[in-house]
């Protein structure tokens, strides 16, 4: 059988896959906490962090699964991985995940400040730099999806502070912050779109690089919509 898996060093691979998936768990911390926050026992709080964890890991082992059948690796509009993968994931989680109550009540519990921390995670975004590096990724995707997601959990930290301490201005450092984030999104999946059509991004449709669209865009789009909602329920509260 013919894999589809990705022309980077194995070295590179080998430390993308525990880092990709450790991201997985730092997003599920704030989680726990905000289920403890809001009251629910110690173990419905667990096991809500291990809902969360299992659901993601069982989505990537789906996308894995297609991209090294090779259904992902096509040259077509639009990419396969998102049509796949990335598009469904973001239709859980805008239709179902966000009009539950359990969602509504976590959100209530878990802090702006954790909303904003979660971004950190998308550090991981050096690796598109690293593609690059290795000529696999072409400079302008590579770019665009590296440094967006970089400054975007470099400037979590200060903001995240500013949220904390109340600082003067820090609700309009926080929008342009959220809206930076999800602007480096759309702008990621228009670039993606414009490259893909030359048959560029191969990385980004075979294993385990398929993990990127099949998780990032759905799930940061998500966490970025959470921050306007959570400000709402500031502003009704207040």
């Amino acid at each position: 059988m013919n894999l589809h898996y990705s022309h980077m060093p194995v070295w590179t691979i080998v430390l993308f896959i525990p880092v990709f998936l450790y991201c997985i768990y730092y997003l599920s911390r704030p989680v726990k906490q905000a289920a403890l926050d809001a009251g629910l026992t110690p173990q419905k709080a667990q096991n809500i962090q291990t809902g969360i964890v299992l659901f993601y890991f069982l989505y990537l082992a789906y996308a894995s699964t297609l991209a090294l059948l090779g259904a992902m690796d096509l040259n077509a509009l639009p990419p396969r991985a998102m049509l796949y993968a990335g598009i469904p994931l973001a239709i859980f989680l805008f239709a179902f995940v966000g009009s539950r109550k359990l969602y509504k009540k976590l959100l209530q519990a878990i802090s702006l400040e954790a909303l904003v921390r979660l971004h950190i995670f998308r550090l991981a975004g050096a690796f598109f730099i690293l593609m690059y590096a290795y000529h696999t990724l072409p400079a302008r995707f590579a770019f665009f999806a590296g440094l967006g997601d970089m400054i975007t959990a470099v400037f979590a930290f200060p903001v995240a502070r500013m949220v904390r301490t109340q600082q003067h201005g820090w609700k309009i450092a926080l929008r342009v912050w959220n809206l930076f984030g999800i602007m480096d999104i759309v702008d990621l999946l228009t670039v993606a779109v414009l490259t893909g059509a030359d048959g560029n991004l191969r990385e980004m449709a075979v294993f385990p690089y398929v993990w990127f669209p099949a998780f990032a865009p759905a799930t940061i789009l998500f966490l970025h919509a959470a921050v306007y909602r959570k400000l709402g329920l500031r502003s009704a509260i207040n």
